[in-house]
């Protein structure tokens, strides 16, 4: 192995702020359940993630969780930002900068209920690969599981050239010592290469498109996605193959839609694969019917497949909740099939119903028996469909809830006062879900405007303006530039006011607020 702390990964720019749900241990189980496995549910359990970048996640989740977090990521810049969040939410997490061969040597590690990796995969190198294989085999519990996210063949095929283009142009050809000019040069030359049209881009039409997003996309995560020296894309079942040796067998996606085959598959692609027997082999074939470019996968250690029964009993016993106002949820969801409107006479009710009580987390036995005569089946995959479009999340017991109330409560209060100066972190964190809900910087002042005792929209707007005013920041409105305070006092007014009439509701019931 490399004698470099860094082994080739990028670590010039930090990785970004974001907030993954899948990353959730309560989301994670929901998914098992939805496809009727069962999973370990243990208050005084342990869980791990491995490279957690900022540790956004991982600190919103061992705030929002009962459970003990373990992690690592080996950027040193980025450990001690987790590490500071973990300080700030006092929420017990152990975060380290070890490597992966650190991290597995340690004696003083506990044994995980779940390990995550999201994405990392694909950036480390094959000997990396083998100690986190090696590291799931010794810490994860019989009965626990692994949530693991890589870039995925066949869907990656036609864009990983580019990759290449950008990777030795970093190598060979960068003239700067500054990452983002480094990364801006490779760009420009791989839209120089594809102007001269070479024959591989005649054969490959939509590189042209697909550097143009590129172009557009967070220098941050450019930077981790493309110019790292390791880059791997896998097939589903290679990847099957090589976690088999920490005794993994797959579950199932961390991705709801996934489980509506109308949402993916033509008519055809559902015959099709229906007559395929073995499980690896169809979900591979599948693969191929909606060209997976993403994989976001669940596997267990012990696979125990409920009973039908069984698998209703716990499916009715979860709370779910509404992440944003009922009126504000679309009325349409995409997936690889195209575009599909949800049914009204269904998906009314079903949201009339979670909004009531003031948008209080419901039992699906409870909105069954709100909804009666509603089939079951119809509710569970409304459900599962809402969840997979963001509109809705499965939540922790009432108890682990009441567990974890006051430190929330604290943590977001930090989360909030952070954005007085950085709008880096737009997510706040929910005893309810056992994990994060989107709250941008500008709600979150407004929030703490409340917590000052401000009552109404345009107190809260002034607030917000008088920090943007500070550090000379305006806001832009349908592509124009808001230029003078009154234009943009009175965009935050109305921010504000959607704010109190759809929001305030929604984060009381997710006891944000």
């Amino acid at each position: 192995m490399s004698n470099a702390w860094n082994e080739g990964y990028f670590t010039d720019e930090g990785y970004t702020y974001s907030y993954s749900r899948e990353i959730n241990p309560v989301f994670q189980r929901y998914c098992l359940l939805l496809r009727g496995f069962a999973s370990l549910d243990n208050d005084d359990g342990y869980h791990c993630e491995l490279g957690f970048g900022q540790g956004v996640s991982i600190n919103i989740h061992a705030t929002a969780n009962p459970a003990g977090f373990v992690g690592t990521d080996f950027h040193p810049g980025q450990a001690a930002h987790a590490i500071e969040l973990a300080n700030l939410s006092n929420n017990g997490a152990k975060l380290y900068d070890d490597s992966f061969e650190q991290l597995l040597a340690r004696t003083d590690l506990p044994q995980f209920d779940s390990i995550s990796l999201h994405g990392i995969w694909s950036w480390v190198s094959r000997d990396n690969h083998k100690l986190i294989i090696e590291f799931v085999r010794r810490q994860l519990k019989p009965g626990g599981h692994l949530y693991v996210s890589y870039n995925a063949l066949p869907g990656w095929s036609p864009s990983a050239p580019l990759r290449q283009l950008f990777s030795l142009h970093d190598r060979f050809a960068n003239g700067s010592t500054r990452s983002d000019q480094r990364i801006d040069a490779a760009l420009q030359f791989s839209e120089a290469l594809l102007a001269a049209n070479p024959k591989y881009a005649l054969a490959a039409p939509s590189l042209g498109a697909r550097l143009q997003t590129i172009k557009g996309q967070d220098r941050h995560y450019v930077a981790h996605e493309y110019f790292n020296r390791d880059w791997h894309c896998l097939y589903f079942a290679d990847m099957v193959d090589a976690l088999s040796a920490a005794k993994l067998d797959y579950a199932t996606t961390a991705v709801p839609l996934d489980s509506v085959d109308a949402l993916n598959l033509s008519a055809e692609g559902v015959s099709f694969l229906a007559g395929i027997e073995h499980p690896v082999m169809r979900e591979q074939a599948r693969d191929y019917f909606v060209n997976q470019a993403f994989r976001r996968d669940l596997y267990v250690r012990g696979a125990n497949r409920l009973s039908a029964a069984e698998r209703r009993s716990r499916m009715l016993d979860t709370r779910f909740i509404l992440l944003q106002a009922a009126e504000s949820v679309a009325s349409t969801v995409s997936g690889p099939a195209g575009e599909a409107s949800l049914q009204p006479e269904i998906y009314g009710p079903v949201l009339n119903a979670l909004a009531a009580q003031n948008y209080e987390a419901k039992s699906l036995r409870q909105l069954f028996a709100a909804l009666s005569p509603m089939a079951y089946d119809d509710l569970e995959q409304a459900i599962a469909i809402l969840v997979g479009m963001g509109a809705v999340a499965p939540c922790q017991s009432e108890a682990a809830e009441a567990q974890v109330y006051e430190r929330c409560a604290a943590f977001n209060l930090q989360l909030c006062e952070r954005a007085l100066f950085s709008a880096n972190i737009q997510v706040l964190s929910s005893p309810v879900t056992g994990g994060g809900v989107t709250v941008s910087r500008f709600q979150q002042l407004f929030l703490l405007s409340i917590r000052q005792g401000k009552q109404h929209p345009s107190e809260w707007a002034q607030l917000a303006w008088s920090v943007m005013a500070e550090q000379n920041e305006v806001l832009i409105k349908d592509g124009k530039t808001l230029t003078t305070a009154e234009e943009n006092i009175a965009e935050l007014i109305e921010r504000a006011q959607v704010f109190a009439e759809q929001s305030l509701i929604v984060l009381s019931a997710l006891k944000i607020v």
